[in-house]
């Protein structure tokens, strides 16, 4: 029988992406993304 010791969600990488806009500028979009960490146990 397993079970959820500890679970937590650290910052990641972010993905730069750039959107075009308006008048030849150009818009910055961050895909972010997370580490996920989940700590099993026996019981």
């Amino acid at each position: 029988n397993l079970y959820v010791e500890e679970c937590y969600a650290n910052q990641g990488p972010t993905m730069k992406r750039v959107r075009p806009r308006a008048q030849g500028r150009a818009y910055r979009i961050e895909k972010r993304m997370s580490h996920i960490t989940v700590v099993l146990n026996e019981r």
